[in-house]
């Protein structure tokens, strides 16, 4: 076996392949917020020590530049110099709470309402990763859904007091078949909706999710694409990426590991060949014998 890790051994990967075949989604759930948290907490200790006469509020636009990037997070919060009326109206036990709004809770708050609108959705991208693989700190959540023009104004209804959201951006995706953004204003966590394509593949990815629990309480749960779905969608955004996204290539031999024998290699074969990703499944199979 090929180690995913250059400084993992081979006995020590498979006992901790074991160990993720064995765990709850949920509990991958509670690796990846350790993880943001963590990344949060150190980027947020590298910014008092850069910036030592900055408020709390300017910290946290900030910390926004660093978790969406610079272009993003000016869209989604204004300006630097609007920190202070973005974030000083919250108390700071109300900040430390939406600070730490959970990759899970917020992933569950849209696809709930997708669920409430009747909208066909799986999650996909890391988080499904996390699910069927390894766990990995992330900035976002990818959800692909069957979003249609007379969902427009009933998202903008349903998320513009919590999220930043664009009518415009919508329309765009629907039209195009592309994505758009909801980023929690809080806790600065970026939900990427991609719009479903009229293709098999995409009708397949819906069709074949399935609910996961991810937290705990009774709306834990959500509709999770399936880990062949998942390789698949992960090897097609790797090959548009030029084959450079070592984090894409990374989460398609984790799934693969830790999978192993459960994957329905017929349906990969198949759906591979549709997507034109083939040549590349082989390869990742032949790092994960």
């Amino acid at each position: 076996m090929s180690t995913r890790f250059s400084d993992t051994a081979a006995e020590a990967e498979a006992v901790l392949i074991d160990l993720l075949r064995q765990a709850p989604a949920w509990q991958k759930m509670q690796q990846v917020e350790a993880m943001n948290d963590l990344v949060r907490r150190l980027a947020l200790s590298g910014l008092r020590q850069r910036h030592p006469t900055a408020s709390e509020a300017a910290l946290r636009r900030r910390l926004a530049d660093l978790a969406l990037g610079a272009e993003l997070a000016e869209t989604a919060y204004g300006p630097l110099s609007c920190a202070a009326s973005v974030f000083s109206d919250i108390s700071p036990i109300k900040a430390a709470n939406i600070m730490n709004a959970s990759a899970a809770q917020v992933t569950l708050q849209v696809c709930h309402t997708f669920e409430e609108l009747g909208i066909p959705y799986v999650i996909g991208g890391s988080l499904a990763g996390a699910v069927h693989g390894h766990s990995r700190a992330t900035y976002d959540g990818d959800i692909v859904a069957d979003v249609q023009a007379a969902h427009v104004p009933l998202l903008l209804a349903r998320f513009q007091d919590d999220f930043y959201i664009s009518e415009d951006a919508i329309y765009e995706a629907i039209e195009r078949r592309g994505s758009f953004n909801l980023i929690h204003l809080g806790g600065m966590f970026k939900v990427d909706v991609f719009v479903a394509q009229d293709r098999p593949f995409d009708r397949a990815e819906l069709a074949r999710g399935r609910p996961a629990v991810l937290a705990e309480g009774e709306r834990g749960t959500a509709n999770v694409a399936a880990a062949e779905d998942v390789i698949l969608a992960k090897l097609e955004w790797y090959r548009l990426g030029g084959e450079s996204s070592t984090r894409q290539w990374e989460d398609v031999l984790g799934v693969l590991r830790v999978q192993g024998e459960r994957l329905n290699r017929d349906y990969l074969a198949q759906m591979s060949a549709e997507l034109g990703v083939a040549d590349l499944l082989q390869r990742a199979e032949a790092e994960t014998p």
